[in-house]
């Protein structure tokens, strides 16, 4: 029968020599069988295949779509989908698929500085408020109900409408998405904290003399990391349809800088006329949505030593 327990990460077995451990053989092991459950989840695989063929077309721009993104072709107006233009083109002869690729881009890379960002922020207010409590628990935890309390979307839309109209600042987006999107891991990670701390381990890591910051990323986040990774692939997923609602609303990224949201928006009015100005995006969007999750999912299974079984 499998072992429920949470498996103590960074002390060392018995059996295994100091030295072995200091020069991290353990920890070898421990990411060989995270990665050997890693493939054993078929979803989860065939899901980063297709993100990282996504991901990969995304940034390889013209070499996949063969034209740039602003780059007009006279006489193929409102052409539907070829050989020439796979995705079709806009009214003013703009291949879609070139102008898909870009906005992929630049949403990905929205949703990539948003979770590293309040995955980070999140982490370190939560391991810091469940390991000390007391005083520091009780601020830390006041000031992220007080974040929590803000209305959202009323933040994004007046931030954005201030930044958003800067044509390519992105990185401003996604700092105002940032600010408002750590809140519910800093709780999540707290609650896994309280938990860790009375563990035995942690006890004789104490013992042993060990410091907090070396209890706090040696032992205790190493054994956090399962809800950590999937909630820093669902942050991904999210700020993807943040961003999406926000240029959708005319609030996001402006021209003549374009993203999956901006195509999305722009393409509603012709979905019945032009279907490809509005599915087409839309499916890459959601793709890359989906394929985050699963991959998350499997991630889950993977790092989360209480799982009993991979699903396939």
């Amino acid at each position: 029968m499998a072992d429920l327990a949470p498996t103590p990460v960074g002390l060392p077995e018995p059996g295994v020599p100091d030295e072995l451990v200091e020069f991290g053989v353990e920890a070898e092991g421990q990411w060989r069988r995270v990665l050997r459950r890693f493939l054993r989840h078929k979803l989860a695989v065939a899901s980063l295949i297709i993100l990282l063929v996504l991901i990969t077309a995304s940034f390889l721009g013209r070499t996949v779509a063969r034209y740039g993104f602003d780059e007009y072709s006279r006489g193929e107006e409102s052409s539907p989908p070829s050989l020439r233009h796979w995705f079709g083109t806009d009214s003013l002869g703009k291949d879609t698929l070139a102008q898909v690729l870009r906005g992929a881009r630049r949403s990905l890379l929205v949703a990539l500085v948003v979770a590293a960002i309040s995955t980070t922020v999140g982490t370190l207010v939560g391991a810091v408020a469940g390991y000390y409590r007391g005083f520091v628990d009780l601020v830390l935890m006041r000031l992220t109900d007080l974040f929590l309390t803000i209305p959202a979307l009323a933040v994004l839309l007046v931030a954005s409408s201030r930044f958003g109209g800067e044509g390519s600042n992105w990185i401003a987006i996604s700092l105002v998405i940032s600010s408002l999107a750590w809140m519910y891991l800093a709780r999540l990670v707290r609650g896994v904290f309280l938990s860790l701390r009375e563990r035995e381990f942690v006890e004789a890591a104490r013992a042993l003399g060990a410091s907090d910051a070396r209890i706090v990323f040696r032992h205790l986040l190493p054994n956090a990391l399962g809800p950590i990774v999937v909630n820093a692939t669902l942050l991904v997923a999210a700020a993807i349809a943040t961003e999406t609602a926000l240029s959708y609303l005319g609030f996001g990224i402006a021209a003549p800088d374009t993203s999956l949201g901006k195509l999305v928006a722009e393409g509603v009015t012709a979905a019945s006329t032009r279907w490809w100005l509005f599915y087409m995006p839309g499916l890459w969007l959601v793709l890359i949505s989906l394929c985050i999750n699963f991959v998350g999912d499997g991630l889950r299974d993977a790092i989360d030593p209480r799982g009993t079984k991979v699903r396939a």
